[in-house]
């Protein structure tokens, strides 16, 4: 049966020894270079898009979430990716900031042993960038984005890809914690273990309706949890 966290609570777990983090709304606040990049893309088309509208395509592969969104047409949609990706590579990048207490989450965990990974649907090329800029990169084992094309894309695809590094035989070693649906359902078809955390853009409607195994509100509880620790 899987089992939420009651918010507050420190709760025992399951003693995982490898942790996957999505980036965007898990350790990053990335949503104004986002924004940004995104909003420039759809004026250049004369494309209307509410900031509710927008703040729903953050977490999925903008090829997804243009489709179920804007119910644009895929020539249209690789046409905006281009255009908000010349700018987010520019100065979008920079306009992260990564969330109050996610460096202690980090080291708490290296400490007591975890082996640690970034999984996001985010191009690699931009992740590295991000990563190396808010000095993330020290934490992580390895770290997982998808491909330029569409041929690594999909969450359960850059959680593979993480498992092949690490030649993980045993799933039920392993731990995803994101902030969206699309993690959790990533994580299942994975056959891994999902925690949802609260802090990012997701909510707790989105969680108790994709009910991942636990549900976080903050990075110390969930290195509390992780780790054991009282």
């Amino acid at each position: 049966m899987r089992k939420a966290a009651q918010l507050g609570y420190n709760i025992a777990m399951k003693n995982y020894g490898y942790i996957l983090f999505d980036l965007d709304g898990t350790l990053v606040d990335s949503k104004p270079g986002i924004f940004h990049g995104i909003r420039y893309a759809l004026d250049s088309k004369g494309i209307e898009c509410s900031d509710e509208t927008m703040s729903k395509m953050i977490g999925p592969p903008f090829r997804v979430s243009m489709k179920e969104f804007l119910g644009l047409d895929m020539p249209v949609i690789e046409e905006l990716i281009t255009l908000y990706r010349g700018m987010y590579e520019v100065s979008g990048y920079r306009e992260s900031k990564v969330y109050d207490g996610v460096f202690d989450m980090l080291s708490r965990l290296k400490a007591a042993g975890k082996k640690l990974a970034i999984a996001t649907s985010k191009p690699m090329k931009f992740t590295s960038m991000m990563v190396d800029e808010l000095g993330l990169a020290p934490y992580f084992d390895f770290v997982g984005g998808a491909s330029s094309d569409l041929t690594r894309e999909a969450k359960k695809d850059i959680i593979e890809l993480c498992l092949d590094f690490f030649k993980i035989s045993d799933r039920s070693d392993v731990l995803m914690v994101g902030d969206r649906l699309y993690d959790i359902v990533g994580a299942n078809e994975a056959q891994v273990d999902v925690a949802g955390v609260l802090w990012g853009y997701g909510s707790k409607e989105e969680m108790d309706k994709y009910k991942p195994n636990y549900v976080f509100s903050s990075p110390l509880e969930t290195a509390l949890a992780i780790t054991g620790a009282k």
